[in-house]
């Protein structure tokens, strides 16, 4: 008995350090809870990055205290960082900690077509109603073009904006990708707006100068693109926060608005 009770004595202090050893890693370490929203990868000093490809994801990095370390984001492909929150705040590409106890940061990234991340000028996406739609150009002040169109008889076709208003011009390529035949201007008319900061969404309100898309009433055979121009009256207090929108629909059939740069 007595050489059974040495040598359990003898197991029992070779194999503690090897058993205590996560625990003792685990007491080293501060937990750092992430949570994404969206598409994208983040980075931390130390550890292996981890990328969210789902709507939402959470993550725990394990960091050494008071150890200063740095968060790294990098957005899929058209996709784009709005904030952070929790530990880290801001909208930059990294944010720096220096960690005392467990902490917690949220990351945000919106796809694209978001009204925070809106297609830039020149793209083409694929629209609701067998649509591929690209925003050429655009003019947010464009009340001396827009009060110089006449109708067919030389008189004026828009009247000057009220006070606090004015016009824009979007200039737009419609290319019709199903099959069959479709209106340009009803898709015009019935589908796209401009939106600024307010919120107020502004459907056709003026004549533009030709082409107006609003008049190609013909139908358009798949394939077949029509460039040209549409008009709104908007306040004046959305010029500069004024994006285009449309219609997609999504992969379970559900509609989804989508906006456009027009900067």
């Amino acid at each position: 008995m007595g050489r059974l009770a040495i040598c359990a004595v003898l197991l029992l202090i070779v194999a503690s350090p090897a058993a205590d050893a996560a625990a003792v890693h685990r007491h080293r370490t501060i937990a750092l809870k992430l949570s994404v929203t969206g598409v994208g990868t983040v980075r931390v000093t130390g550890s292996k990055s981890f990328t969210c490809r789902a709507a939402s994801c959470r993550h725990t990095f394990r960091v050494q205290p008071r150890r200063r370390i740095t968060l790294r984001v990098a957005p899929a492909e058209g996709w784009k960082l709005t904030t952070w929150a929790g530990a880290c705040n801001g909208a930059a590409a990294s944010c720096s900690l220096r960690l005392r106890e467990i902490a917690r940061v949220s990351v945000t990234f919106v796809p694209p077509g978001d009204r925070l991340n809106p297609y830039p000028l020149g793209v083409s996406v694929r629209m609701d109603g067998g649509w591929r739609l690209k925003v050429n150009s655009a003019a947010i002040d464009a009340d001396p073009q827009v009060e110089a169109v006449t109708d067919q008889y030389g008189h004026p076709s828009n009247p000057p904006p009220p006070g606090g208003a004015q016009y824009a011009l979007v200039n737009v390529s419609l290319t019709y990708v199903a099959n069959g035949s479709s209106s340009v201007s009803g898709y015009v008319d019935y589908w796209l707006g401009v939106v600024g900061a307010r919120n107020a969404r502004y459907q056709l309100g003026c004549t533009p100068p030709p082409l107006d898309l609003s008049a190609v009433v013909d139908a358009t055979d798949s394939g077949q693109t029509a460039t040209g121009n549409i008009c709104f009256e908007i306040a004046s207090s959305d010029a500069s926060t004024l994006v285009l929108f449309g219609t997609v629909t999504t992969p379970d059939d559900y509609y989804k608005t989508v906006y456009f740069a027009l900067r």
